[in-house]
């Protein structure tokens, strides 16, 4: 990839965003919302990138992917009003096959361009396809967005939870500000796996799946942003205060604890 490859998708992809300007505020409202997520992807992209030392050509692939990641949000949010992917369709899947109908990536060579497409089918997946070498640069840039795209989903939760009065129901996949938790959900903290998004029946499941994503970081500089930024402290302040609270709030700090420790001694499994 070459710089004016990349100077060609960004100014195809906010060509692309501004033809689908709806008159509807509350859709614009989020398609707005997407794009300002996309920025921000391709800033934490870079980061990332930077800290593992890469090229200056696998930094620019690394944008491109960030870029294009949610392409098939927007589509997805105009026809179903919801980011919900059981409910509406598979947005990575919708994005390439909008990259590949335009044929946006075809100035790469087919090796770039399909680890592009592969990398943007791979990030919303619960984990990466087994069949994918662990050694392979698809790995390492799957990787890459998956921590780039989390980090900017848990600045966008920890912002919205913090104006109490001014909640985007599409952000909360249109649940309801029921008490108490999914039990699945805690049972799957606790054990230091990923929550599933189909046993969320609350905002608080919301919020504690985005929480359980720390159990799927890969970059030792994405554990530094994340307490930099404080977004886990502060989606953790907005729980209610009870019991099981308490418990996983302890359990993400141990957690967390022992990622540090394992880092500083360079013995960490990132």
């Amino acid at each position: 990839m070459q710089k004016e490859d990349l100077v060609y998708f960004r100014r195809w992809f906010f060509e692309y965003v501004n033809r689908l300007f709806s008159p509807d505020s509350f859709i614009q409202e989020n398609l707005e919302l997407k794009i300002e997520h996309t920025e921000r992807v391709c800033e934490n992209i870079l980061l990332l990138a930077k800290s593992t030392k890469i090229s200056e050509k696998e930094c620019m692939l690394a944008e491109a992917i960030a870029l294009f990641h949610d392409l098939g949000r927007f589509e997805q949010f105009i026809k179903y009003k919801t980011f919900r992917d059981s409910e509406s369709e598979n947005h990575a899947i919708l994005g390439v096959k909008i990259l590949n109908k335009e044929r946006v990536l075809s100035r790469l060579s087919g090796e770039e361009e399909n680890l592009i497409l592969k990398a943007i089918e791979y990030h919303n997946l619960m984990e990466i396809p087994e069949n994918v070498e662990t050694c392979s640069k698809l790995y390492f840039f799957s990787r890459l967005i998956r921590d780039a795209d989390k980090i900017d989903i848990l600045r966008l939760a920890s912002e919205e939870y913090a104006e109490e009065g001014c909640r985007n129901p599409a952000l909360e996949l249109y649940l309801p500000d029921a008490q108490g938790y999914s039990e699945p959900i805690v049972s799957e903290i606790l054990n230091n796996r990923m929550a599933k998004v189909g046993d969320m029946k609350n905002r608080n499941d919301v919020k504690l799946l985005r929480l359980s994503w720390i159990f799927d970081i890969n970059f030792p500089a994405t554990y530094s942003l994340l307490k930099e930024y404080g977004y886990l402290e502060a989606i953790m302040a907005s729980l209610p205060e009870t019991k099981e609270t308490g418990i996983l709030r302890r359990h993400f700090e141990n957690y967390l604890n022992d990622i540090e420790s394992e880092t500083r001694y360079g013995n960490s499994k990132t």
